[in-house]
């Protein structure tokens, strides 16, 4: 199987196996599409195994995803009391300016200054934001997708819906302790899509299907 990936210079790229976005480096359009820790996941002997994996490092990936939004805010809570202070300090200085100018002109161009400093730091931060909450939503619904495929069968107490008895389920003990975040996060984004505003459900959701079809 060829890819179109450009080759001889390092790219991120989704690997074919665990659809996370890796490093790669190509030297031929035939070189497989599979990062470093999916390589011994290929065979179908392996498939338990390589399942087992996949939710830890997308669990992995979630987690660092948090940590990036938590300090995206911080980031964006600092940029805002900066900005605070800064526009304190020029509003104080043009007060001084008052007694040498007009007074007109004067508070024309504090106000130019002070738009043009808040209109440019929430810009900035609602694109910080913005970017984040992206990363969250394919996260989430990662998480999510993988929840219906290893969850309680209801007709089978006691088993998962794999087929597997739960307690031989590796994939949904390490599922177990996200699910209620998964859940919260559902709720919110379902009453985004009952609004028609922008939701991080993913397509193969049944509700956006619906609403699609």
């Amino acid at each position: 199987m060829t890819h179109s990936y450009p080759l001889y210079q390092a790219i991120r790229a989704q690997c074919f196996c665990c659809q996370a976005l890796q490093s790669f480096t190509f030297t031929s359009a035939t070189d497989q599409v599979v990062c470093a820790m999916c390589l011994h996941h290929l065979g179908d002997d392996k498939a338990e195994r390589r399942d087992a994996e996949h939710v830890q490092l997308w669990l992995a990936q979630y987690a660092d995803l948090q940590e990036v939004h938590r300090r995206g805010v911080e980031k964006a809570n600092l940029d805002a009391a900066e900005a605070a202070a800064t526009i304190l300090t020029l509003t104080g200085q043009l007060d001084e300016l008052r007694g040498l100018v007009a007074g007109r002109f004067d508070r024309t161009v504090s106000g130019d200054i002070r738009g043009l400093l808040e209109n440019d730091l929430v810009r900035r931060a609602e694109r910080r934001g913005m970017l984040a909450l992206r990363q969250l939503d394919w996260a989430m619904a990662v998480i999510w997708r993988l929840g219906m495929l290893h969850h309680d069968d209801l007709a089978h107490p006691g088993s998962c819906v794999c087929g597997r008895p739960v307690t031989a389920c590796a994939e949904g003990r390490a599922l177990d302790p996200q699910r209620q975040a998964v859940r919260d996060w559902e709720k919110k984004n379902l009453a985004l899509l009952a609004a028609a505003k922008r939701h991080g459900l993913p397509d193969d959701h049944h509700r956006v299907a619906g609403a699609g079809a």
